[in-house]
Order: structure tokens, then sequence, then C-alpha cells
């Protein structure tokens, strides 16, 4: 009896919490409607060459962030330039996953070969710029021999 009721409870506080952790979507289109009322939309390679001017990154670096924080915020990245904050201006934390940075160490790996888990917090970045270029540091790193 004891333990139906454990599990009971535990279903229970896992529907309360859903709600915390799953994205926001009304801020998820009011930063979209923000976006387009500010940015013209860009091609996809016009974003790249755009990122690519301001961080130097790898074409391969532009376009799997790209296609991922797409992914995971909802957000018209082609609106969204290398200068946003992701906190700030995009509210990441609140259009996302609560797990984003989960899945983006796992699609790292699964697209990269590389494990950036140990070294990744979301945290440290303050704009798409600053996640870029880390990114590519790191697979500049991985790519590069040791002596």
């Amino acid at each position: 009896m004891w333990q139906q009721w454990r599990k009971a409870n535990n279903y229970i506080r896992s529907i309360e919490t859903y709600g915390d952790m799953s994205p926001d979507l009304s801020i998820r289109h009011q930063v979209n409607q923000s976006l387009r009322q500010r940015r013209h939309p860009l091609s996809t390679e016009a974003w790249c060459e755009e990122c690519h001017q301001v961080t130097q990154s790898q074409p391969s670096t532009l376009l799997f962030i790209y296609h991922s924080l797409e992914a995971y915020s909802g957000l018209e990245f082609n609106r969204i330039r290398p200068h946003d904050r992701l906190v700030d201006d995009l509210q990441f934390p609140m259009v996302c996953w609560f797990d984003w940075s989960v899945s983006f160490c796992d699609d790292v790996v699964t697209h990269f070969d590389i494990d950036i888990s140990d070294c990744f917090d979301e945290t440290r970045f303050d704009t798409v710029g600053d996640l870029i270029m880390f990114l590519d540091a790191c697979l500049v790193s991985q790519a590069s021999p040791t002596d």
C-alpha cells in the first residue's frame, strides 16, 4: 500500500513540475515577434557569413549551432545575430526545455564525435557568438594533433 502511495505521489509531483521544465510558449512567441519586428531573415548562408565575420568560426560549427539552437529554442534563428544575448535578449532558459544543454552536448558527440560535457556550462556564455566561439575552440583543439 505504501509503495503505491509513493508511486502516485511521484506521478503527481512530476506533473506539477512538468510546467517548470517545459518551454514557455508565450515567451517564445514574444521573442519571435520582437525579432520579426526588428530584423529581416537571413538565408542560412548569409547567417553563417555574418557569424563568421564576428567569430571566425568554421562553417561546420556555424551550421551546427544554427540548426541545433533553432531546434532547442523554437526561435527563428534566421533573425538571430551573434551579438544577441542568450538570456537577456533570447530568453533561452525560458524558451527551451530545461535540459537543452544536455541535448546540445549529446548532439555534439553525435555530430562531431567529441565530448564537451565536462567543460560545457551554458551560464558562461553571454551571447550566441560566445557559444559559437566556445564550440569552435573545442573542435579546433580536438582536431589539433597532440605532441
